[in-house]
C-alpha cells in the first residue's frame, strides 16, 4: 500500500471564497457597472453574489472579453463546489503534472489540479491563455456538470442545428446534451456558431444555467463511506429476509468487510438458507485471484456465475478493496434477481 505523505484538502467553501473567475481576490459582491446592455445582466450579477465569479476590478466584469481555458477551468471549479477533500497524494501535486503547458506558480495552478482530479475534461496539451470557442467550453461544461454530479445518461432528441457541420465531432454529442439541459439555446437562425470565441458574459450565462438545471435534477446522494461488518449483516438479513430465508448470521462486529468477505458472507447466508440455485460453476480468470482468501474463492465464483458480481474492466476483483453500503446493496439487490430468476 502507498504510503500517503501530504494530504491536500480544499473544501468546497474555500474554493468558493479563494479561487475566482480570473484568479483574484474575491471581490465585494456590489453589482457590476459594465452590464447595463448585457441580456444575462441578472445571471451574472447573481453568480457574483454567489461567489461563483468576480469581475476585472470590483465594479468591472469585461463581459465581452473573451474567456481563457485558465478562466474555465477556475469557473467550473468554483460553480460545482469541487475540492480534493477525498484525494490522499503520494506527493503534492503540481499543475504540470497534468498539464505540461502548464506554469505551476500561476494563480490559476491550483484550479487545474482541482479540474483534472475531478475529471473536468480539459486538453492535456492545454495552453492556460487560450481563448476558448463555444464548443469547448459548452462541451467542458456539460461533461464536468455530469461527472462531478454523476447525472444520469439521456439520449436526448437531435435538434437540427443549422451549422453543425462547424461542429467538433467529439463535442457534438455533448452540444446536444447542452441543448436537452437548457444550458444553451440556438441563434433566432437555427445557428451555434462553435468556433465563435466565447465571451465572459456567454460562459457565465451557460453555468448559471447549469447550476440552475441541476437544482432540479440532482443526482441521488451516494454513500462513500466503507460499510461497517453490523450494517453488512443488517443489509443482508434485510434484502434475503425478502425471499422468505431464514437468516442466521455470525460475524465479528469490529471485522472489516471487503469485496470478498461481503460476498462470501452474502453467499454463505444463501447457501445456508438453502436460497442459493444450484449451478455448475465453469471458473471464470480473475487477475488477482491470488489476493483472495481461498476460503472465499468458491462464493466469489458462484457470485460471478450468478451474475451478482461482475469483474473490474481489468479482470481483477480488487477483493481486499473496502466496499460502500450503496455498493453492497446493489449486490444484494443482484442476489435476489438471480434467485427469483432461477424460479420462473
Amino acid at each position: 500500500m502507498k504510503k500517503t505523505i501530504k494530504t491536500i484538502t480544499l473544501t468546497a467553501a474555500t474554493a468558493l471564497l479563494s479561487l475566482s473567475l480570473v484568479g483574484q481576490s474575491f471581490a465585494a459582491t456590489s453589482s457590476f457597472t459594465d452590464l447595463n446592455n448585457i441580456g444575462s445582466k441578472d445571471k451574472i450579477i447573481s453568480l457574483q453574489q454567489s461567489g461563483i465569479i468576480s469581475g476585472m476590478t470590483s465594479t468591472l466584469f469585461a463581459p465581452q472579453e473573451k474567456i481563457t481555458a485558465s478562466q474555465t477551468a477556475q469557473m467550473l471549479v468554483n460553480a460545482l463546489g469541487l475540492n480534493l477533500d477525498l484525494v490522499n497524494f503520494v506527493k503534492e501535486p503540481k499543475a504540470s503534472d497534468y498539464y505540461a503547458n502548464a506554469s505551476n506558480d500561476a494563480w490559476y495552478s491550483q484550479a487545474l489540479i482541482v479540474a483534472a482530479v475531478n475529471n473536468v475534461e480539459l486538453p492535456k496539451d492545454l495552453n492556460p491563455t487560450k481563448k476558448l470557442t463555444r464548443e469547448e467550453f459548452t462541451h467542458q461544461l456539460v461533461r464536468a456538470i455530469e461527472i462531478s454530479k454523476k447525472l444520469p445518461l439521456i439520449n436526448p432528441v437531435v435538434v437540427d442545428i443549422k451549422d453543425g457541420d462547424q461542429l467538433t465531432v467529439d463535442y457534438s454529442g455533448s452540444i446536444q446534451r447542452a441543448l436537452k439541459y437548457g444550458i444553451i439555446t440556438l441563434n433566432t437562425d437555427d445557428t451555434f456558431h462553435p468556433k465563435d470565441e466565447i465571451t465572459r458574459a456567454e460562459a457565465a450565462e451557460e453555468v448559471f444555467n447549469a447550476l440552475a438545471y441541476l437544482k432540479t435534477h440532482q443526482a441521488p446522494v451516494v454513500s462513500i463511506d466503507p460499510i461497517s461488518s453490523t450494517q453488512s449483516v443488517q443489509l443482508i438479513t434485510d434484502t434475503l429476509g425478502k425471499l422468505g430465508a431464514d437468516i442466521q448470521i455470525k460475524i465479528d462486529p469490529d471485522a472489516k468487510v471487503t469485496r470478498e468477505s461481503f460476498t462470501y458472507l452474502l453467499i454463505h447466508t444463501l447457501q445456508t438458507s438453502e436460497k442459493l440455485p444450484m449451478i455448475k460453476l465453469n471458473p471464470v480468470d480473475i487477475k488477482d485471484n491470488d489476493k483472495i482468501d481461498i476460503l472465499h474463492v468458491g462464493a466469489i465464483q458462484t457470485a460471478l456465475a450468478l451474475d451478482i458480481v461482475e469483474l473490474q474492466a481489468d479482470g481483477t476483483f480488487l477483493p481486499q478493496d473496502g466496499i460502500t453500503l450503496t455498493e453492497a446493496t446493489e449486490i444484494a439487490n443482484h442476489a435476489i434477481k438471480a434467485v427469483e430468476g432461477f424460479k420462473k
